[in-house]
């Protein structure tokens, strides 16, 4: 084999090997994107069923083609109309300039990790996101942090995200979130009873509502309301949870990237 041969040889393979790490960083992204939440019970199953595969034509692209031309930069998306948050339940001044937006449903297991629960070192990266931006943000008075309910993973997340509200009608926005903050606390697997109405009337009874929730919570009064809500997050765009919106644009739910877009919104 002549040099010319082998240099050209030796450099198809750096071009094959270039490619498959290619496609080994986009797997690695995609692997620690909690954007779209995938059941714990799944992952597993989701890992098995991706591949890489180098196509036929990268495998036989001659070694000294040219570079293809760089694509333009994408120009930043618009922030799209978060108007139906105004009356979601909240924390922080009602006229904040930031206006950050959390979309959950008690049942995610991604959402409970957001709200503080530990479920290993892998997850620090989220874990406590909510609470943390509400307590060094929110409480200080620099943006208003509000929660908006999604149900779309059972009949337990409606029920759920329905005796939360049953606790707003009682409580108001404080009422809301002692209640919010004690479903995430409870959190356990889907739709395995955790948020059966009766256990959801002794978490009210626990969070202090006595039995002032009890028939709201039987008759599913929000439920509507819920279903509502759940529309309304998938109309802007958000078809996963948990997911974060700043001033209208969906934000990264890791604290310190999270952290950084309200500080540039605030800066801004």
């Amino acid at each position: 084999m002549s040099a010319k041969d082998s240099s050209a040889k030796s450099a198809a393979v750096v071009e094959r090997g270039e490619y498959v790490i290619g496609i080994a960083v986009i797997l690695a992204a995609l692997l620690v994107s909690t954007t779209v939440y995938i059941s714990m019970s799944g992952v597993e199953k989701a890992i098995a069923g991706i591949k890489l595969t180098v196509p036929a034509a990268a495998a036989a692209a001659p070694a000294a083609a040219a570079p293809a031309a760089a694509a333009p930069a994408a120009a930043a998306p618009a922030a799209v109309d978060t108007s139906f948050s105004k009356t979601d339940p909240s924390i922080g001044p009602s006229d904040a300039k930031v206006v950050v937006i959390a979309f959950a449903d008690y049942q995610c297991p991604y959402c409970g990790i957001v709200e503080g629960r530990n479920m290993g070192a892998q997850y620090n990266a989220i874990m406590g996101t909510s609470p943390k931006i509400v307590a060094e943000y929110a409480k200080t008075g620099k943006v208003r942090f509000a929660y908006h309910t999604m149900a779309f993973l059972g009949q337990e997340s409606i029920d759920a995200a329905n005796a939360a509200f049953c606790a707003r009608e009682v409580g108001g926005d404080e009422g809301y979130f002692k209640m919010h903050d004690l479903l995430f606390a409870k959190q356990q697997g889907e739709n395995d009873g955790t948020y059966s109405k009766d256990n959801l009337k002794k978490y009210a009874a626990e969070a202090g509502f006595t039995t002032q929730l009890d028939s709201c919570i039987d008759s599913g009064k929000f439920n509507s309301q819920v279903t509502t809500s759940t529309s309304q997050a998938n109309a802007a765009g958000i078809q996963g949870t948990p997911a974060f919106m700043v001033n209208g644009k969906q934000a990264s739910p890791e604290y310190t990237t999270l952290k950084a877009t309200i500080d540039a919104a605030l800066a801004g």
